[in-house]
């Protein structure tokens, strides 16, 4: 009996030791393939510098975080003690905005042979005290992200990356200004309104994304 359970006991010592072997094997073979499938990416990786990856994976970040941002306060003015629909709708766009360019731009690094890294978001502001104070966070919000935009298209031309400086033409550095000056114009009409009625006057009319219509 004793040299039953003895000899049972080998063979379930041999059988967890053989699991092992093959569920090692396995974590090898895919680590092997994920290489394959990296080395077969950066075969058609073409005059992108590490410098650019990196710069640009910094500037998909920022959009997600102002993404964040703009979700926050779009569900602030939403609330039953605040009811803006008007602001609530507008960083409802902005926020699906930034999405999009951070999709955009994931999209680039892929078709350039680069390594997508994405970083925790940070935690973003939860509430504001004025319609007023949400507007100029989100001007220097969009400042900002245009200030990295502007050094990522100067980094791609001290590069020699035509591919890159087009890109970043095409699609993101007027469309920034525009929407700067639609918060600066914003700004200046609510400043003026200075009682509640106008605040409401202007939530009520205000209309359009952080964009004009194409």
């Amino acid at each position: 009996m004793a040299y039953q359970i003895f000899k049972n006991s080998k063979n379930n010592n041999t059988k967890y030791k053989n699991n092992n072997k093959i569920e090692k094997v396995g974590k090898d073979m895919a680590w092997c393939f994920r290489n394959i499938r990296r080395h077969m990416c950066m075969l058609m990786r073409q005059n992108f510098a590490k410098s650019c990856e990196k710069k640009l994976n910094d500037q998909i970040n920022m959009e997600l975080k102002a993404c964040h941002q703009y979700l926050a306060m779009a569900y602030h003015f939403d609330r039953s003690d605040i009811s803006s629909p008007g602001l609530h709708g507008f960083f409802l766009r902005a926020s699906a905005e930034e999405r999009e360019h951070a999709e955009k731009m994931m999209t680039y690094v892929n078709k350039r042979g680069g390594l997508i890294v994405l970083s925790s978001v940070p935690e973003p502001l939860p509430c504001f005290a004025s319609s007023l104070a949400a507007l100029k966070h989100a001007l220097q919000m969009e400042l900002e992200v245009n200030r990295h935009l502007l050094d990522l298209h100067a980094l791609a031309g001290k590069e020699a990356d035509p591919n890159l400086c087009d890109f970043i033409e095409a699609n993101f550095l007027q469309e920034q200004v525009d929407g700067q000056k639609i918060l600066a114009d914003y700004i200046s009409q609510l400043e003026r309104a200075q009682n509640d009625v106008g605040a409401y006057l202007f939530d009520k009319y205000m209309a359009g994304g952080m964009h004009p219509a194409k």
